[in-house]
This record gives structure tokens, C-alpha cells and sequence, in this order.
């Protein structure tokens, strides 16, 4: 656990609870420490932040789980905004014709399990602010063996990861 012993150095005195429960989320959780590495390299670069992404990115010895968080969080970035828009738009025509996006990365999960693949969707998904690709997601991780403390956690580490993103280091 030394990443998050370190990235907890790095934060700053005012942000003291988002250190501590940065802890918590690592030392208390239901998932498993290099699982919420994983979580916590989707969500940073769902939540955009370049420093804290890199920083992840070089804690991380599994080349495959680190592919599919960066997988699932690249293609939640696109689909998060199409789901949102056609959402809002409250318009069945353009539903129906579906996004003709490509999603490849999901037939395969990412060259991960699909029950890995959807909890790095669904914490991107978090983070993007997505109703139904929350929804869809939450839906198929319970449907892939999920209890609900373990989709607390994911949504504790999404909450927690967001705040770090947010943090001015100076």
C-alpha cells in the first residue's frame, strides 16, 4: 500500500479529510487494494487529473488491469456525454437511431473480467455524471456477483479520487 501511503503525503493540511478518507477507503474497504489501484486510475482520468493519473499509472505493475481502467474510462468519457445528451434531449427518434459509436473495448472487456470492466465503467461513470451509464453499469455489477458494500466502495473511492483531482497543490 505504499501508493496510497504516498499520495496521502501529498495532500495538503486543508484538504485533512480527503487524506483521511483517502485512508479509509484504502485500510477499510471490501475490495481488494491493487482492485481499488485499478478503480482509482479510472476515476482519475475520468476526473481529468493529469498529475494524480501519472502518479497512479507508475504504482501499478499489471499491465493488463491498468489497460482496462484507462479502456473503460476513455470510452465512458464518450459515452457518459452521449448517454447524457440524448438523455436530455427527450427525444425518442434520436434514441432509437442509437449513439454509432464505436465500443469494441466493451465486447472484450478490456482484456480484463467483465466484472472488473463494469466496476471501472461504473466509476467513470460516476465521475461523468451519467444517470443511465451509472445505472446500466451498477445494474450489471450486481448482475456480475457485486454486494452492496463493495458498490459503497466504489462510489467512496469515485467521491474520494474526485476530491484529490480538485486539490491545488502548491
Amino acid at each position: 500500500m505504499i501508493w496510497v501511503d504516498q499520495l496521502k503525503e501529498s495532500i495538503p493540511e486543508y484538504a485533512k479529510d480527503i487524506k483521511l478518507n483517502l485512508d479509509a477507503i484504502a485500510n477499510r474497504s471490501s475490495l481488494d487494494i491493487d482492485f481499488i489501484l485499478h478503480l482509482s486510475i479510472a476515476a482519475s482520468y475520468a476526473a481529468g487529473d493529469e498529475k494524480t493519473l501519472r502518479f497512479l499509472i507508475n504504482a501499478s505493475n499489471d499491465e493488463v488491469e491498468k489497460n482496462a481502467a484507462l479502456s473503460a474510462a476513455v470510452l465512458m468519457s464518450q459515452n457518459n456525454i452521449w448517454y447524457q445528451y440524448s438523455e436530455a434531449a427527450y427525444d425518442d427518434a434520436l434514441n432509437q437511431l442509437g449513439p454509432s459509436l464505436r465500443m469494441n473495448a466493451i465486447a472484450n472487456n478490456g482484456g480484463t473480467t467483465k466484472d472488473k470492466f463494469e466496476a471501472y465503467c461504473l466509476i467513470s461513470s460516476i465521475i461523468g455524471k451519467c444517470r443511465m451509464c451509472i445505472k446500466s453499469h451498477y445494474n450489471a455489477c450486481r448482475e456480475n456477483g457485486y454486494k452492496i458494500e463493495q458498490l459503497k466502495d466504489i462510489g467512496r473511492i469515485a467521491s474520494v479520487i474526485n476530491a484529490i483531482s480538485k486539490i491545488i497543490f502548491i
